[in-house]
């Protein structure tokens, strides 16, 4: 009897703890900053404020101040996850999400490890000048304005969407719904209840991706600003803390779930 019991309880208890980490849960708790910190700096959230339950980038980036990168980074790291949140940006505005960051000192940037789904003003491949950020970003869309893989919903300079007209204009409010899943070595972007990206995330198919990118130029003298560790463990990481970017330009975050994958 008493075995029989004791298995109930391990099924109850593996059951439970399933569920908890199948459930989606917010990550703006108490109209707060709690749970999130700056890259490399733990102490600090410079650059970014939560009004009304909604998350905002009204800082300096480094690009413009020269001054540490100011992306917010989860305490927490994740594996296989799914994320939904709405985001709007201002005119010429440009952000991004990353996932499977990691915060080991030989890295200076979040970028460096962590893959990103481009967020930014749909107008700009209309219109390059507009682009906040100088000469950087314009050239990033004038060089772009074919492959489209530094566009809305991109894998920034990997995978570029399959539809280019499901954002809203700068100043509405738009939908991701992302999933990555190590397990089934797929990535997926939904914009606007739209499926506009899919693609590998390790593997040889993820290693085509990566050729002719910068992701596989450590050696130029252009990736020297990123230190020893250059490019070399980009995307490496199926486990790792998720981030919102620091860039020119406004950006707002709301309805913030997350829900983790088995």
């Amino acid at each position: 009897m008493g075995k029989v019991v004791l298995s109930l309880l391990i099924v109850f208890l593996l059951t439970n703890c399933k569920s908890e980490n199948s459930e989606w849960k917010s990550l703006i708790v108490d109209n707060s900053l709690d749970g999130w910190h700056i890259f490399q700096d733990a102490e600090s959230t410079r650059g970014w404020i939560v009004e009304d339950n909604t998350l905002i980038f009204n800082g300096i980036s480094d690009m413009e101040s020269g001054e540490g990168d100011a992306s917010l980074i989860s305490d927490k790291e994740y594996g296989n996850f799914e994320i939904k949140y709405d985001w709007k940006i201002i005119r010429g505005g440009n952000s991004g999400f990353m996932w499977g960051v990691s915060e080991d000192e030989k890295y200076n940037y979040p970028y460096q490890t962590g893959p990103e789904i481009q967020i930014l003003d749909p107008a700009i491949y209309d219109n390059p000048q507009i682009a906040l950020g100088g000469e950087t970003e314009i050239n990033s869309a004038v060089e772009d304005l074919e492959t489209h893989k530094h566009f809305v919903g991109a894998l920034y300079d990997l995978s570029a969407p399959t539809v280019l007209n499901a954002a809203k204009p700068a100043g509405k409010w738009n939908s991701y719904h992302i999933k990555i899943d190590y397990k089934a070595n797929r990535g997926e972007v939904l914009l606007n209840e739209v499926l506009i990206n899919s693609f590998p995330l390790q593997g040889p198919e993820w290693e085509a991706m990566l050729q002719n990118t910068k992701f596989s130029k450590s050696e130029w003298e252009e990736s020297e600003y990123l230190g020893d560790a250059r490019w070399y463990d980009f995307g490496k990481y199926s486990r790792g803390h998720i981030c919102f970017q620091d860039h020119p330009g406004e950006v707002s975050f709301r309805n913030i779930m997350i829900k983790e994958l088995e």
